[in-house]
């Protein structure tokens, strides 16, 4: 063999020998690797060896647990396992996926005496080749959301909601164009007088369950009771172009259900006042709204305040609309958007001044001719 061949050999195995040891790093590393490349930059992920020896964490799990990654590799997860969550809860969901070789998920919470808030998370555990990773989601924004919204409106909006939350903070107060909605019984308080205070708890129940289900079916939201008025929003906190036409629906569907509820209460031997309800549309502020003790998601201004004395202002039975409601009725109408299967009559009964706004209001009646 000529010195050419035997420095050409010699060459070829010192490449082979770098690629196997390549391709060992690499083995080694992908587990990691995997992890980084799975994870969005908020979550915070710990891969241990088949010691439970941190082999890599990430920055954002050295922020909140206020240790340096780089002193904290070569050590054992014990030496960061005392965060607020519970000391040693991360060696015991290793332990456990380790014992049982699969995927522990549990959530937990806990207090943050320095923010003055609670956090809620979700920690994972797995083993993958012997090595342990933990990825520790933060679910405080959601967990957050659904526990503020879930009074408010149904299941399907709060989906909508978590789907779409990194783009919008729903707990800012905002300021644009939606509708709003009022209704109370009318002599509810004479009437209720007469009654035991059991009875009065039965039928306010009864009543305010049939508003409540015709609300959330239309994908409003229902702000608040006081006593036996309910309040309903449209457009927020998803907006919605076509509020002022879902307020109508809304409207109708709660007299027709009243009127079922009242058929009810004559059949207990209770008949019941009936309903009026005040429909108003204009710019309102929208938002989470009280003090450190309480918060409630609801809706201020002139135009929210209008839409109560119109509730105040209709008759039994009746719907009655501002101007601004009517006017984007009418255009629904016009453009075959209103999607009211029944037919309907509009009458102007009148005017009537609202605080901060500077002309009356033009009142329009609702009539259902089925």
């Amino acid at each position: 063999m000529t010195n050419l061949e035997t420095a050409s050999r010699e060459e070829l195995l010192r490449e082979v020998n770098r690629l196997r040891l390549q391709l060992s790093t690499m083995e080694q590393q992908s587990s990691v690797g995997q992890m980084r490349s799975i994870v969005g930059l908020d979550e915070k992920v710990i891969q241990l060896d088949e010691n439970d020896k941190i082999e890599y964490m990430n920055a954002s799990m050295s922020r909140l647990i206020g240790i340096d990654r780089n002193q904290a590799l070569g050590k054992h997860i014990s030496v960061l396992d005392t965060y607020k969550w519970g000391k040693g809860e991360l060696e015991r969901l290793i332990k456990h996926a380790r014992s049982t070789n699969q995927e522990i998920n549990e959530e937990k919470n806990y207090f943050d005496d320095e923010k003055e808030k609670y956090f809620y998370i979700n920690i994972k555990c797995s083993i993958t080749a012997g090595k342990a990773q933990v990825l520790i989601e933060d679910m405080t924004d959601k967990k957050m959301l659904e526990k503020t919204f879930k009074k408010y409106v149904p299941p399907a909006v709060i989906e909508k909601m978590l789907e779409i939350q990194d783009e919008k903070d729903f707990f800012k107060a905002e300021r644009y164009e939606m509708s709003v909605l009022f209704a109370d019984l009318r002599g509810f308080t004479a009437w209720s007088e007469s009654l035991p205070p059991e009875k009065v708890r039965d039928t306010i129940n009864m009543y305010l369950s049939s508003m409540t289900e015709v609300i959330l079916k239309h994908g409003a939201t229902l702000d608040k009771f006081v006593g036996d008025e309910v309040m309903a929003i449209f457009g927020a906190p998803l907006y919605y172009p076509d509020h002022a036409v879902r307020a109508l629906k809304v409207a109708l569907g709660m007299q027709d259900a009243h009127r079922k509820t009242m058929q009810k209460w004559e059949e207990m031997g209770l008949p019941g006042p009936p309903l009026g309800i005040g429909v108003n549309t204009g710019e309102m502020v929208v938002g989470n709204i009280g003090s450190n003790m309480r918060m409630d998601y609801t809706v201020l201004g002139h135009h929210v305040n209008l839409a109560s004395r119109l509730c105040g202002l209709a008759k039994p039975g009746e719907v009655l609309l501002g101007q601004q409601s009517f006017h984007l009725i009418q255009a629904a109408a016009k453009d075959g958007k209103l999607d009211i299967q029944r037919n309907l009559k509009f009458k102007k009964v009148g005017k009537t001044k609202a605080k901060g706004i500077a002309e009356p209001i033009e009142i329009i009646l609702v009539m259902a001719v089925d």
